[in-house]
């Protein structure tokens, strides 16, 4: 049986999630933000290793626990969804951190990247499956696993989708949008990059797009 664990970000209250499974000792990290409660819970439930990163988009919130994780478990492997989801990683000017109280931050260079495939194992029974979304950005993805789904800032309750920031697209949305709605009806419990939790069946996918700033 998959679990998953939200944290509640300092920083811009991201959301971090650990997705974990029963009588296994791997972890898989979605969108790393604050690292210390992290590994805090991964000690007193008895998770010894990282197998992965998985990033909904790389703007800078949901990327700055990265190089932490890494110092911990350098052969886990990042991934984006595509060229520009790497170069975010890598440009602090493009992922937002430049422009933030904080500072500039990149991800190591060391650090192991791939782009996602359709289809994911986190543990031999269990896979999780990438839909592309752009229109909050051109590397957003949704991360579906087990009644799980991980929207990033492509669907946040309450909140028209952001589409002002560099290759936002209120167009490349309202597809995605469209292509998540056939995913109604499947009682996926919603996990967003901000914000609780929500029943993608019980959401009217409009107001993502259609609700006032």
């Amino acid at each position: 049986m998959v679990d998953c664990e939200q944290f509640v970000n300092s920083r811009f209250t991201s959301n971090t999630y650990v997705i974990s499974c029963s009588g296994r000792d791997s972890v898989w990290m979605v969108d790393p933000g604050d690292t210390t409660v992290v590994f805090e819970w991964m000690q007193r439930h008895s998770k010894t290793t990282v197998s992965g990163i998985l990033l909904t988009h790389a703007h800078f919130d949901h990327i700055y626990g990265v190089n932490e994780i890494l110092s911990r478990y350098p052969s886990c492997t990042v991934y984006v969804a595509n060229a520009y989801g790497r170069e975010l990683l890598f440009d602090a000017r493009k992922n937002g951190s430049k422009y933030t109280e904080e500072g500039p931050l990149t991800v190591v260079g060391s650090a192991c990247v791939a782009f996602y495939p359709e289809e994911i194992p986190l543990w031999d029974d269990v896979s999780l499956s990438v839909l592309y979304t752009p229109g909050h950005s051109d590397d957003s993805v949704c991360l579906l696993t087990d009644g799980l789904f991980f929207s990033g800032d492509t669907l946040i309750k309450g909140v028209r989708t952001v589409t002002k920031l560099k290759t936002g697209s209120r167009d490349k949305l309202k597809a995605s949008l469209a292509l998540i709605s056939s995913y109604k009806g499947r009682g996926l419990k919603v996990c967003p990059g901000h914000g609780e939790t929500f029943s993608l069946d019980d959401y009217n996918l409009a107001d993502s797009y259609n609700m006032p700033s």
